[in-house]
């Protein structure tokens, strides 16, 4: 029936486009009250029609698309962006609000992390410069319910929705993207296949080892848990093991990715096989595994970090990620989707990768 009624409006609007007079300028841009006149609708249904907006049918909305591609209309770019600008700082509707929907519960809390308070603040900042506020959903809130989530925002008139800040044993019950335009943050929600924006983790290693190396460590060993690497799209285990192959086999050292509760004794056991000279590290506890196996940083051995807390940015050596410019692209890739009418999943997701800085510390020294 869905494909019955879009063949006959489609049929429809190549009819009334070969008795619009006007079209037979070819280089004439086809204006809004056209399409409506061969609609037979009024000029705001169409721009409704067009925006998806979810006050008109699915299926009238379909036809007047129809209609519109059928006789070539493209809207004014210039248009678009004074009309986004207007609607973004108005103070009344939900044109305001960009939703962030969040998946933590219980005991967790996102913000007590130094990567999620940084992208947030990134999120933030960014929406207040393009005219718009950022509303957290948490899917908790809602028990768990994504489409008692989903109604609140349609009556909230909430288009635009952000994922971020979901555990790794979220739900796999995504928002449904038809009347939303949607983007991801990171690797949150990653089962959703939305435009993203995300660290360059292949490229942040890479400088890591590479800024290492120039200070005389020649066996710098890759140290993350496999859960992290796994969030990172296994980037950060890519990269090193790259890495690897324009080395000496005596300058190779194999990367330490746990997966269980032994993870220590493993470390160990891998720093006996290895011999590591220095360690690229996220979040595992290396100072302590170290300490109590008699190792001195940097005497003995060197340490950096893929991203440093808050605490070791004054001391420690490693990466600056850019979270906050992460978060920023973030919000660029939803008013982007807004400005074009862009809702429901894209064809050919995109993931806009922000790199890193490397940051000299206390932890490396020059050999």
């Amino acid at each position: 029936m869905r494909r019955g009624s879009e063949m006959a409006a489609l049929n429809n609007a190549h009819h009334c486009a070969r008795n619009l007079l006007s079209l037979k300028i070819m280089n004439e841009r086809i204006t809004m009250a056209e399409v409506a006149k061969a609609a037979g609708v009024t000029s705001s249904t169409v721009s409704k029609a067009l925006r998806n907006d979810p006050r008109i049918s699915a299926e009238k909305r379909r036809e007047i698309q129809a209609v519109a591609e059928a006789l070539g209309y493209r809207p004014n770019p210039l248009v678009s962006a004074l009309m986004m600008n207007r609607k973004s700082i108005s103070t009344e509707g939900g044109i305001t609000t960009i939703a962030l929907v969040t998946d933590y519960g219980g005991d967790e809390k996102w913000q007590t992390k130094d990567v999620c308070t940084w992208e947030y603040e990134g999120i933030v900042k960014r929406a207040n410069e393009l005219g718009f506020r950022v509303e957290e959903f948490a899917i908790a809130d809602y028990r768990g319910d994504v489409r008692q989530l989903e109604r609140t925002l349609k009556t909230r008139g909430i288009r635009g929705i952000l994922l971020g800040f979901s555990r790794e044993r979220s739900r796999k019950t995504l928002i449904s993207t038809d009347d939303f335009v949607v983007a991801g943050l990171s690797a949150y929600f990653r089962e959703a296949m939305v435009d993203r924006s995300n660290f360059h983790g292949l490229y942040n290693v890479r400088l890591a080892l590479t800024e290492i190396r120039k200070l005389g460590y020649k066996r710098t060993g890759l140290v993350v848990p496999e859960v992290n690497n796994r969030i990172s799209g296994y980037q950060w285990s890519a990269s090193a093991l790259d890495w690897q192959r324009h080395l000496t086999r005596e300058d190779r050292c194999a990367p330490f990715v746990p997966d269980g509760d032994d993870s220590q004794a493993a470390f160990v056991k891998w720093m006996h096989d290895e011999k590591p000279d220095s360690l690229l590290v996220y979040k595992l506890p290396v100072k302590t595994w170290l300490s109590q196996l008699g190792l001195r940083i940097p005497q003995d051995i060197g340490v950096a970090y893929l991203y440093r807390k808050s605490e070791e940015m004054k001391t420690a050596a490693g990466l600056d990620g850019k979270l906050q410019s992460v978060g920023a692209a973030a919000i660029d890739l939803v008013v982007e989707g807004l400005t074009t009418n862009r809702f429901g999943l894209p064809k050919h997701p995109k993931e806009v990768l922000i790199k890193g800085e490397w940051n000299a510390g206390e932890t490396l020294l020059g050999r």
